[in-house]
Formats: C-alpha cells, sequence, structure tokens
C-alpha cells in the first residue's frame, strides 16, 4: 500500500508527541486533532504540531471536539483531500482519572466520558469506512496506566474491551484493531504501518 497519512486523535502529551514525532522521522503525513474543543488540548497539541512544522512535516492540526461525528468525518475528510487515502488512526484517550468515585459529581464525570469513551468510539466510527475503502488499515487505541479506583476502571475496563471487539464485529475485513501501550506506541504504531 501507498505511504497515506496517519490520523492521530488525542488530548496531546507525551504519548501523542512520541507518535507524532516517530511518523515524522518515516515521512508520513500526520493529521493531529484534540478528542475536546478544550483550551488545554489545543495548546497540547499546538505544541507537537509546531514541533511537526520545525521539522518540515507534512501535517494537519486542527482542534475539534472528536465526540461529535460530522467533526470526526470532516477531520478525516479534509486529511485525505490534502494527502490521500487514510493509512491508519490512533486515537489516544489520555490519562484516565485518579480520583475516588465518589468525589466525582455527574457533571463532572458525564464530560470525562465524553472524551474518553465517546470521542474514541466516534473517531474510530469516523475511521473505519475510510480504511476499508482504501483496501485496508489499523486503528491503535492507546491504553495508558489505569490508577486503582473505581472511575479508572470502569474507563479502562471499556478500552481495553474495545480493539477485540471491534476485530470480532468487522471480521474477515482487511482492518487491524490493537491496543498499544503508551510506553512503546511509536513502535506499536510503526508496525501496524508495516
Amino acid at each position: 500500500m501507498s505511504a497515506g497519512p496517519v490520523a492521530l486523535f488525542g488530548p496531546g502529551g507525551e504519548p501523542l508527541r512520541a507518535a507524532a514525532l516517530a511518523l515524522a522521522e518515516a515521512g508520513r503525513p500526520i493529521g493531529l486533532a484534540t478528542l475536546a474543543n478544550l483550551q488545554q488540548q489545543e495548546f497540547a497539541t499546538a505544541s507537537i504540531a509546531n514541533e511537526l512544522w520545525v521539522l518540515g512535516a507534512d501535517h494537519l492540526h486542527r482542534v475539534i471536539d472528536a465526540a461529535e461525528p460530522a467533526a470526526a468525518e470532516a477531520f478525516l475528510a479534509e486529511l485525505e483531500d490534502r494527502f490521500g487515502p487514510l493509512a491508519a488512526c490512533l486515537i489516544d484517550p489520555g490519562p484516565l482519572p485518579a480520583i475516588a468515585f465518589d468525589e466525582w459529581s455527574l457533571d463532572e464525570w458525564l464530560p470525562l466520558t465524553r472524551r474518553q469513551l465517546a470521542a474514541v468510539l466516534a473517531a474510530a466510527r469516523a475511521a473505519i469506512p475510510l480504511l476499508e475503502r482504501r483496501g485496508g488499515g489499523a486503528v491503535l487505541i492507546a491504553r495508558h496506566p489505569a490508577p486503582a479506583g473505581a472511575s479508572a476502571a470502569v474507563v479502562d475496563a471499556a478500552l481495553a474491551a474495545l480493539p477485540g471487539a471491534l476485530a470480532a464485529e468487522y471480521a474477515g475485513r482487511p482492518l487491524r484493531f490493537a491496543a498499544a501501550g503508551v510506553s512503546g506506541l511509536p513502535a506499536d504504531l510503526l508496525a501496524a504501518l508495516a
């Protein structure tokens, strides 16, 4: 397959930065989008985009709410318009919460699950038809260590089950789904592109 762009969705931070820099070194075009339209995620991903610009890497950076299917689809359509058919998608939900469940109000819990679960699902759902149309590709879900506690356990269990559930649902199609630990994220991503 030709070297198409790789979409990276996430809040920013070191795992996403390492993945983006590995892709830049490999000469792959990169799409970088936030999971939520939050100033913290905007600044964190803009920092990565600035490094890509300094390196002269082909990239597209957008601040979106990836939990909105239309936003994730529009970002990926723009990425393909600019750099060709999508080759792979990496979704980093970010670090899991280390706050006791009974210390969270629902007003805090629901936005967190929207960013760390709904956005992951919407980004994957937007990428899958593009990868299939291309003839195959990979969707990787970054896995962060889960702190003890129910808040983290709920999110971690859902993210742990997602790659296997997607693989079962899309069995027989030219798609690969995998979890990738944050410590080995660049290597796992490059291996998925081989």
